[in-house]
């Protein structure tokens, strides 16, 4: 019953806000570009579905999307999106049992290896989902993943090709290298006034200091109200007792035997099957000790079987109905009779049942009443926080005073933000920079920075924008200057000693240990520096290599060795045949996704740039 989940991890592997494909398409785009003439509130639009800032949002966890990771993230919706469209086209379907036994094996939602309802529940809640909306996903993603695995595991690759690859990628270049730096020419260069004022006279734009306030302000947050409440033993019971249906759910732990047939079998078929099943139901009923070993050695289901038919614990409504509706009526020891579902046969027996104490729970229902408390009385402190600094608006201290608030001092805060999260808000830093506040010397009117959140701030220290003296950058420019020509030194004088090595003479460079070099891009060694080390003559060896590194100097690789790859072992082989043809099958999958796109128009409202 469980196979398809043990043959398909990759598409059960669950990212909660977007079901995780293994979908990864040539998007290429870098940017969002101009906006376009169409001003519905969309980023882009696949047919008739659009894809929104929320959609995004779900997309990677509600986590925050940088303006460059958008573009890639949108791109990777129009493509699932379009995926839907084809498959809807197709009519391919994922049945629900397939979907809930997906979803129970997915380990996010397990505990102690078993499927949790409660942590399910708990997971979806913290990612603003339902489980109806998930469970949507999870079938889109079956649905998806049988169009695409005709693609992604079909490629086919010739020895030849991965022999020549193998050669590409797996022969190595014994080198050593040699930094010929600035820093060893910095005793060798001056700089004199005038280029310092040179400089400086060119450059006024770097040495301009941003305009900037020094703030106080006032924090009134439900968050911390709420830690400041105290609840007792006797609110929690009393909750507990309240809420004893959603909090102290029953759970079951029963063992079943599985006799296959599937629903569209034939009456004579099915008859069969439940001949067989009746007959070890009589087994059962004559000696109810050989439950497990019956169900090690008939049962049809692989993922229990082994177990002695155990399920694990699992709450009300996490089995199919007709199963689900047995397992609850049982007492503990007792053995069902013949239970028919979509799978086939069952046969059920209750192991144990537990229900969550109040201990479990207890930490969650105090955080819960905490937030209520003061739910109820935060909107008129936020009233009162909100009259006192507009009436009181000469000091943040009143307010603090009868609210029992700190006032707190910031840092500088420019006109483009500032490093602390709380007030890096371009409301508040709007208000902060307005002649009320900044000439006035008045309070901010009371400003949500967040949910549950109200900041009041003023000013207590303002510098306008201004330009550096040159006094105060020459040392600055003067170690800039320096850097330069020792830089231009170090490059001119690495060229020379590479000649000199290349002609035989004898050269003192400092060599860091051999190291071997493939093809593969490695760290602090250009791409274009690499193609060079292995175009050297191999013939006579070493071989020098020279080129410079942009701040650092200049590079010499000294190319002491060529290591041919070594032959392909059948492991390697196949896992290379396997990985090539997954790529290829990746190549026929964007070009697939290009063909949707010319029967499904996709609109962005913030128009890709491509990648150049």
């Amino acid at each position: 019953m469980f196979d398809i989940v043990n043959k398909n991890k990759t598409a059960v592997t669950v990212v909660l806000g977007l079901v995780a494909l293994g979908l990864v398409v040539g998007a290429g785009v870098s940017g969002l570009g101009a906006m376009s003439d169409d001003s519905e509130p969309y980023l882009a639009k696949v047919g008739g579905r659009m894809i929104t800032e929320r959609d995004v949002a779900q997309a990677v966890g509600n986590q925050v999307v940088s303006d460059e990771m958008k573009p890639m993230v949108v791109e990777q919706i129009v493509s699932q999106k379009l995926l839907q469209a084809r498959a809807e086209q197709l009519k391919l379907t994922a049945p629900d049992s397939l979907v809930r036994n997906v979803i129970t094996q997915i380990p996010a939602f397990q505990v102690d290896g078993r499927f949790n309802d409660q942590r399910y529940q708990e997971l979806l809640a913290s990612q603003q989902m339902t489980p109806a909306i998930f469970e949507q996903k999870v079938r889109q993603d079956i649905v998806m993943r049988q169009l695409m695995d005709g693609f992604v595991q079909t490629g086919f690759v010739s020895n030849a090709s991965m022999q020549q690859l193998n050669q590409l990628m797996a022969e190595k270049r014994e080198v050593a290298t040699a930094i010929v730096s600035p820093e060893q020419y910095l005793a060798q260069v001056t700089v004199s006034d005038a280029e310092i004022k040179k400089y400086f006279d060119a450059n006024q734009a770097a040495f301009k200091k941003p305009e900037m306030v020094k703030l106080e302000y006032l924090l009134l947050s439900q968050a911390d109200l709420a830690a400041a409440q105290t609840v007792s033993d006797e609110e929690v019971a009393k909750y507990f007792a309240d809420h004893q249906q959603e909090l102290a759910k029953e759970e079951r732990r029963v063992s079943h035997i599985l006799l296959t047939v599937d629903k569209t079998a034939k009456p004579a078929d099915k008859a069969l099957v439940r001949k067989q099943a009746e007959a070890i139901l009589a087994e059962l009923k004559a000696n109810p000790a050989r439950f497990a070993e019956l169900a090690k050695q008939k049962s049809q289901d692989p993922g229990s079987a082994v177990n002695g038919g155990d399920l694990g614990f699992f709450p009300r409504g996490a089995m199919v109905k007709p199963f689900d509706e047995v397992a609850f009526k049982l007492k503990k020891g007792e053995i069902s009779g013949l239970v028919e579902t979509d799978f086939g046969f069952h046969i059920l027996q209750l192991n144990d049942l537990k229900s969550t104490a109040l201990a479990d729970v207890k930490p969650g229902i105090v955080e819960k009443l905490k937030l209520q408390k003061i739910q109820t009385a935060f909107p008129a402190q936020a009233e009162k926080f909100t009259e006192l600094v507009y009436q009181q608006s000469d000091s943040l201290k009143p307010a603090a005073d009868t609210l029992k608030l700190t006032v707190k001092q910031s840092d500088w805060v420019t006109r483009t933000g500032t490093a602390d999260p709380l007030l890096n808000n371009p409301k508040l830093i709007e208000a902060a920079y307005s002649d009320d506040v900044l000439k006035a010397k008045h309070n901010s009117e009371a400003i949500e920075v967040a949910p549950g959140q109200l900041v009041s701030v003023r000013v207590l220290e303002h510098k306008p924008a201004s330009t550096q003296t040159l006094a105060e950058v020459s040392a600055l420019i003067s170690q800039k200057l320096k850097q330069e020509k020792a830089l231009a030194l170090a490059l001119a004088d690495g060229e020379k000693k590479l000649a000199s090595l290349k002609s035989g003479a004898a050269t003192p460079l400092t060599w860091s240990e051999s190291k071997g070099f493939t093809r593969i891009a490695e760290q602090g060694v250009a791409e274009a520096d690499l193609k060079a080390i292995f175009k050297a003559d191999t013939a006579k060896l070493p071989a020098y290599i020279g080129a410079p590194i942009p701040g650092r100097g200049y590079a010499i690789y000294k190319v002491n060795a060529a290591i041919p790859a070594p032959a392909l072992s059948p492991e390697n082989q196949f896992k290379m045949q396997e990985n090539l043809a997954k790529m290829y099958g990746q190549v026929e999958m964007t070009a697939f996704i290009e063909a949707i796109k010319k029967d499904i128009q996709v609109k962005y409202h913030l128009k890709p740039t491509k990648a150049e």
